[in-house]
């Protein structure tokens, strides 16, 4: 970017060298300029001149620049742009210096380049998703997510990316100096386009928009106005997935970042993190240097196609007759040795790790059969047969079980809390879509199972382990003679897939 004249620069931003004008916005400007003391390139953001005839917005102005620059004191991170220094230029101007960033928007990368490939669009949201974690964790929330606020540099052969602008960022107990829904709509979540409370959430939400929009170099959410991109927001409707991706390991994720009920959407950047590291470590191992989905920037005339109204949303298959596997799973959450928590924060993580367990299930194909205490109940039956169905039962509760161990130490040094979880899995042979007796004595087996199952523990009924034995092994649980759902049947324990 080659900067304009340097024209508005003030008087009394005594120590810098302007040299040209970077951008502006309604309520300021940013200029780059040398640090006479170091020689460095700096970017100096400063806030618009003719708001001093307007003491009112000025005020407002200069309360969100003196924000913008706290939090960004105490947030050092690699990929979150740095505080130099501030002040007040001489003509009662108020001035934040910044690193200059050598390199383009993500906006002006796409539109230069077209699409990135799946590999390069994880890499480089992989690290978007380490800068938003380090800012939950300081209880930091961005809220304005966007192509243009994200800076991308080549370093050598890899591509590196730095977040920006933290004008309209929220922390946790201070004043927001705003008033009703501002953002950018096209990627702001429901709830914010309400004017609600911004979560971590929200900007999961963001996030996921701009993977997508990684992937095609066309915005998810358009509209030929203001107004239909506020219809497709807050519609029920789901943001589509694109069909190459609909059988990819990221799609669950996607999916669970993209949820319009910010209840049933995931606030866990982290976990997410280390979710989406996962998927890029098998992409990479299975096709090293393929690009997945790499489709040129659309031509202006036709950008708008892709709209939530254009792309297909695959139905769910019909359930079936004779086809139902049930899973409970167990998830506690509770205070690691010499940690001190008030009971209303170990609550709300409880919540969020229930949230993510469910979402994560769901992703698998199961659905939400309800939750009991800190048990939830999931029903498989999308498959052919019972068996099919508790096989994928059983996946997933072996990869639950790999991922609440890593979440679980993530948790304990974040947060000072651990995670624990169990499972039973039970099949009902026979079951039709208006049978209730049976889903709810298929439960209450499960349920039983897992008030059974140790720590860690994946249980299973006979009838369960019968249909799973060409593919899973297990051993005999010891201890559960005292349960008793059936005087006939024994309880297994999980131990891996046959051939693992």
């Amino acid at each position: 970017m080659t900067p304009a004249p340097t024209h508005g620069f003030p008087v009394g931003v005594p120590g810098y060298q302007p040299l040209g004008l970077l951008g502006q916005g309604a309520s300021g400007q940013v200029f780059k300029a040398r640090q006479h003391s170091t020689g460095q390139f700096v970017a100096i953001k400063i806030t618009d001149p003719g708001l001093l005839h307007d003491p009112a917005s000025n005020r407002r102005v200069q309360q969100r620049l003196h924000q913008e620059t706290r939090l960004l004191a105490m947030l050092q991170h690699a990929h979150v742009v740095r505080l130099i220094d501030k002040g007040m230029a001489a003509g009662g101007q108020l001035f934040a210096v910044l690193e200059f960033i050598p390199g383009e928007t993500l906006r002006e990368f796409l539109q230069r380049n077209g699409a990135l490939s799946l590999p390069d669009t994880m890499a480089l949201m992989a690290q978007l998703l380490d800068a938003l974690t380090f800012l939950h964790q300081h209880q930091v929330v961005h809220r304005d997510l966007k192509p243009e606020n994200l800076m991308v540099v080549s370093t050598g052969t890899a591509l590196h990316l730095k977040l920006l602008d933290f004008g309209l960022a929220s922390h946790h107990g201070e004043p927001r100096f705003m008033t009703g829904a501002e953002g950018t709509p096209a990627y702001c979540a429901p709830e914010q386009l309400r004017a609600e409370d911004c979560t971590p959430a929200t900007d999961i939400y963001a996030w996921a928009l701009i993977f997508l929009e990684c992937l095609t170099a066309r915005p998810c959410v358009q509209g030929a106005n203001l107004g239909e991109i506020l219809h497709r927001q807050l519609s029920a409707s789901a943001i589509a997935i694109p069909d190459a991706l609909a059988n990819h390991p990221i799609a669950p994720l996607l999916r669970q970042a993209l949820q319009k009920n910010l209840r049933q959407r995931t606030a866990d950047a982290a976990g997410l993190y280390l979710d989406l590291l996962q998927c890029l470590a098998q992409l990479r191992t299975a096709v090293p240097s393929q690009a997945f989905l790499h489709t040129p920037a659309a031509p202006p005339e036709t950008a708008r196609q892709l709209t939530l109204d254009s792309m297909d949303i695959p139905e769910e298959p019909p359930v079936k007759e004779n086809a139902l596997g049930i899973l409970c799973v167990g998830l506690r959450v509770y205070p690691a040795r010499n940690s001190s928590l008030a009971l209303p924060y170990l609550q709300e993580i409880r919540e969020q790790q229930m949230r993510w367990c469910a979402n994560t299930v769901q992703g698998s194909q199961g659905q939400s059969a309800g939750v009991l205490g800190d048990c939830m109940l999931f029903h498989f039956e999308q498959g052919t047969s019972s068996a099919q169905n508790l096989q994928q039962a059983a996946a997933t509760a072996m990869d639950l079980c790999t991922r609440v161990q890593r979440r679980s130490r993530l948790l304990e040094v974040q947060h000072g809390v651990r995670l624990e979880i169990s499972g039973g899995i039970h099949s009902v042979a026979t079951v039709s879509l208006g049978d209730a007796s049976s889903r709810n004595q298929g439960a209450n087996v499960a349920l039983h199972l897992n008030s059974m199952a140790r720590p860690g523990a994946i249980v299973a009924s006979q009838h369960a382990r019968h249909a799973l034995a060409d593919n899973m092994q297990f051993e005999e649980y010891a201890g559960a003679a005292s349960f008793q759902y059936d005087e006939h049947d024994r309880i297994f324990k999980l131990i891996t897939r046959h051939g693992a």
